[in-house]
């Protein structure tokens, strides 16, 4: 949806699109649609409901999102068939659909240090506390689906590294094979529900988060290799 009745941005600035995949995500899509409707950095809010078995779909439309739908299962194929969705968009923000405590100056924030030009790509870590957040700011992999970036940087991925969770190691690769800037920064406050919280069975949702972090870990050591320089002749 383009903005309407939530915070009109009337500027000459590129273009930007919010864009949600979403997968059975009904308890918590309509309060980020919500708050991506009212940064006032972006134009378009775009939810891509990933196969659900639940309402997440209706609720998008509910709260406001244009709503497509992309059957095959994976946050790169959703985020993929959200970026062809919004061919205008020359920036890109993207954000998961069970966060909690998102507010639009979070989006702001990571939209305006891309158009600004101070980074080719913003990412913003959960807010885990004074304690963990030096940690996982210094000293682990960028593991987060809220990133803003322009259009062609996104494009430039290969297709097969547009699969699953493959895609936020992909991007991060990227930015540092082409000497690109990256800034990352918590967003106070920023939570999601877990797949614990998610999923019928406890045991189910830790097994299921467990082997989502050993995807997405694999994918940044696969491409921490390819990063590793040749050796020449």
């Amino acid at each position: 949806m383009s903005k309407g009745e939530h915070s009109p941005r009337h500027t000459s600035s590129p273009s930007v699109a919010a864009i949600i995949p979403a997968w059975n995500e009904a308890a918590t899509v309509g309060a980020v649609v919500y708050a991506a409707l009212d940064a006032r950095t972006v134009d378009e809010v775009v939810v891509v409901d990933n196969a659900s078995t639940d309402d997440t779909a209706a609720v998008a439309a509910a709260h406001g999102a244009r709503v497509v739908h992309e059957p095959t299962p994976g946050k790169g194929e959703a985020l993929r068939a959200g970026v062809a969705a919004t061919p205008e968009a020359e920036i890109l923000v993207f954000l998961d659909a069970d966060l909690v405590g998102l507010r639009p100056e979070h989006i702001d924030d990571l939209v305006t240090t891309v158009l600004e030009g101070r980074a080719d790509m913003a990412c913003g870590l959960f807010d885990r506390g004074p304690l963990a957040n030096p940690l996982f700011l210094t000293s682990l992999p960028v593991l987060t689906g809220q990133r803003a970036l322009r259009r062609e940087l996104f494009e430039a991925l290969e297709l097969a590294d547009v699969h699953g969770y493959r895609v936020e190691a992909a991007l991060n690769t990227l930015v540092a094979r082409q000497g690109l800037v990256r800034h990352d920064r918590v967003l106070p406050g920023l939570w999601h529900r877990t797949k614990e919280e998610k999923l019928a069975s406890p045991v189910v949702g830790h097994a299921t988060k467990l082997a989502m972090l050993a995807s997405a870990c694999w994918s940044y050591v696969r491409c921490a290799v390819s990063l590793r320089p040749q050796p020449a002749g």
